[in-house]
């Protein structure tokens, strides 16, 4: 519709008197200032239908981060609660190695000290040689028996008794 105003705007203007030519021209300048409003007014709108779209996506990709939030906040919970029961297990755990480390230096230490009195019981006994043994430049294994000792009797470090 516009250009059809415009083109016999045009046309009155090129070959019409003084006042068509007037009348041509106010139509021409109105045309215009009316083709520009309706541009403006399509640019508006289009713009406004860009930035609906672009709110719709920021608003739907917010929603998919709070929804991706609450799983990992859900899995975190669940991670922190079974790192706590793990922790109270090695506690347990390192505090029964504690007390059978415990046991176990008591065993060791009873254990030698009937190693000797074993020993010095035998030695007590009729008939029990006293064998005397030599100094050695390195010290010898504290768990080795006096039976063990005897064994090794081969051995130019232990002297015979006479």
């Amino acid at each position: 519709m516009l250009a059809l105003v415009g083109s016999v705007a045009a046309l009155s203007f090129t070959f019409g008197d003084q006042m068509s030519r007037g009348l041509a021209f106010i139509a021409l300048v109105a045309g215009a200032v009316l083709s520009c409003l309706l541009a403006w007014r399509a640019n508006r709108q289009s713009e406004r239908l860009r930035q609906a779209r672009a709110l719709g996506q920021a608003m739907e990709h917010a929603e998919q981060l709070h929804g991706e939030r609450v799983r990992q906040q859900a899995v975190l919970e669940v991670l922190t609660a079974r790192i706590q029961g793990l922790r109270g297990r090695l506690d347990q755990a390192n505090l029964r190695a504690c007390k059978q480390q415990q046991e176990l230096s008591t065993v060791r230490g009873n254990y030698e000290a009937l190693r000797v009195e074993l020993e010095f019981q035998a030695s007590l006994t009729t008939g029990a040689t006293v064998v005397e043994l030599a100094p050695r430049e390195e010290a010898p294994d504290p768990w080795v028996t006096a039976r063990e000792l005897w064994r090794d009797a081969e051995v130019p470090a232990v002297k015979q008794p006479a």
